[in-house]
């Protein structure tokens, strides 16, 4: 019985160990990808513009006559 309860004492100590390092972490790296996700999101709103003229100036000197925007894309992927 005294065995038990020993035990007992000793797994609640590691779980609140466990518990401190979780919170920390979890939310210091939880900061750290929204961040990221705000960069790369700044990144794609000042590339998708000039990357769907690219393409299409590309298609239309090898007479292609499709036209890509990005913004299309984006459509149909929220429509699935």
């Amino acid at each position: 019985m005294m065995r038990n309860k020993k035990r007992l004492i000793e797994i609640e100590k590691e779980i609140k160990e466990i518990k401190i390092l979780l919170n920390g972490n979890i939310s210091e790296n939880c900061k750290k990808m929204s961040e990221h996700i705000d960069f790369i999101d700044n990144i794609y709103d000042n590339v998708k513009n000039p990357l769907g003229y690219l393409c299409n100036k590309i298609n239309y000197f090898s007479s292609n006559d499709t036209n890509y925007s990005l913004e299309e894309n984006k459509k149909i992927k929220e429509d699935i």
